[in-house]
């Protein structure tokens, strides 16, 4: 094994771990030590049931079970330890009585909720390339662990995932977490680079590093997470990064910016300014409309607060808290723009599908700019930057208006409401007024008629 491999062997193979990422660049075999792990497991315990997931079993077919025959050959495997494929009903059955599951773990529009999965019983799992699996199918498929011979031979239940970088759960659930020394007790994650692999081909290494595509360089030759290449994304990794570090507002007039929640699942985000500077960030959970209007009335006070500088998210159940609070400006995400003529003060002129699509390029130019700034401790930081490296541009509708993709897309791929990114985003309603409210003195102003003034 390289170095890499063994860590992670080491891993798979003790009593410590639950969950284990391994991930990183192309090539430095993640597929091997995942059906090693499991031709080793299915033999040494009797009558135990493992899988092995992939989104498409075609794929799982022609790349990860064809690894099972690279280990065959690279060990010498005797006859009597080898498996039998039943393609039929595609289990991998070993003479001790183990079976490995293949299992295609793609999204299924007959299936969304993964009910395929509900009754089976395992002892453990792989899952490879993870990234390009829903999180809802990693989800169900570790309930399904732990139900097959585990007490019997006292073993922990664990799921290897593997996976090349991502901007989705992987990089929330593995990636960012040992990035900031939060991982779970039960997770460990293992970073490997092709550059790990004593026995890649060197010729393969050069292509990648000549390789005129950033985006796959970045991904497959460096291990690089953090790079967001996507032509339809609106912040940049950099932009989000200097958000909490070195961005500096010395405006003091306060703000106050709510997201409330619409659903149990989601929270009720709070967000207290001085000018642009973000000086707190309060969240709660399951609180009735009267208690947060209590809070906002209580946080006011404290922080001296006009009610006019309180934007509240006048959507859903927002209606009611905007009707306790008579005073505060309401953001309504798909009323009109603000329109305003901004071409004489250097300002980008778009014609924007609403006004929350106006607001998060608001957002944008500010961020752009190092005009904003939060504080917030990492586990606010680590949310916030997932949904903002997650705001797509949807693109340009038929009337030629720019629009930010729909939240039940981002939803998906984050597996929870963006309420920290919008909460910020409430924030630019301000600003978007003050150009307006300046644009309509600029054209007055050019629309009087000195000549007949003066007559």
């Amino acid at each position: 094994m390289t170095e890499k491999q063994a860590q992670a062997w080491a891993a798979l193979t003790d009593n410590t771990y639950r969950n284990i990422g391994y991930g990183g660049g192309a090539w430095w075999g993640k597929s091997y030590i995942g059906v090693m792990w499991l031709w080793y497991m299915a033999w040494k315990y009797p009558w135990t049931r493992w899988f092995i997931g992939r989104r498409e079993l075609s794929n799982l077919m022609k790349t990860t079970v064809n690894t099972y025959y690279k280990l065959w050959q690279d060990y010498e495997i005797p006859k009597k330890f080898m498996w039998h494929l039943d393609k039929k009903y595609n289990i991998i059955r070993f003479d001790n009585g183990s079976e490995i599951l293949l299992l295609d773990c793609a999204t299924q529009p007959w299936d969304p909720l993964f009910t395929r999965f509900w009754s089976l019983e395992l002892t453990g799992g792989f899952i490879d390339e993870a990234n390009e699996i829903d999180e809802q199918a990693v989800t169900i498929l570790k309930t399904r662990i732990a139900r097959q011979k585990n007490k019997e031979y006292w073993l922990i239940p664990k799921l290897l995932c593997t996976f090349n970088p991502d901007q989705w759960w992987v990089k929330r659930t593995f990636y960012t977490p040992r990035k900031s020394w939060t991982l779970p007790e039960d997770t460990t994650f293992i970073p490997a680079l092709v550059t790990d692999n004593d026995y890649v081909d060197p010729e393969y290494i050069t292509q990648l590093r000549n390789s005129t595509d950033e985006i796959t360089k970045q991904r497959l030759l460096y291990g690089n997470f953090d790079w967001s290449g996507e032509a339809w994304k609106l912040f940049r990794h950099d932009e989000i990064e200097d958000l909490f570090e070195t961005n500096i507002e010395k405006k003091e007039v306060p703000y106050m910016s709510v997201d409330v929640a619409r659903l149990w699942d989601d929270k009720t985000v709070i967000c207290l300014w001085r000018g642009l500077e973000c000086i707190k960030i309060l969240h709660y959970d399951r609180n009735t409309i009267d208690e947060i209007a209590n809070r906002i009335r209580d946080l006011e006070d404290m922080y001296w607060i006009p009610r006019r500088n309180i934007v509240i998210d006048s959507d859903w159940v927002g209606w009611w808290l905007a009707d306790l609070l008579r005073g505060c400006t309401n953001f309504v995400n798909n009323s009109r723009p603000y329109k305003f003529e901004a071409e004489k003060k250097g300002y980008v002129i778009r014609n924007y599908a609403n006004l929350k699509a106006q607001c998060y390029f608001k957002l944008k130019e500010m961020m752009e700019k190092r005009l904003v700034r939060v504080y917030a401790d990492w586990v606010i930081r680590d949310k916030l930057s997932e949904e903002l490296e997650n705001v797509f541009i949807s693109g340009i509708d038929t009337d030629g208006k720019v629009k930010i993709e729909d939240k039940k897309e981002l939803k998906r791929r984050i597996n929870r409401s963006p309420d920290f990114a919008d909460a910020i985003m409430f924030r630019m309603i301000f600003l978007v007024q003050e150009l307006e409210q300046e644009s309509e003195i600029i054209t007055w102003t050019y629309e009087i008629d000195y000549d007949s003034i003066l007559y």
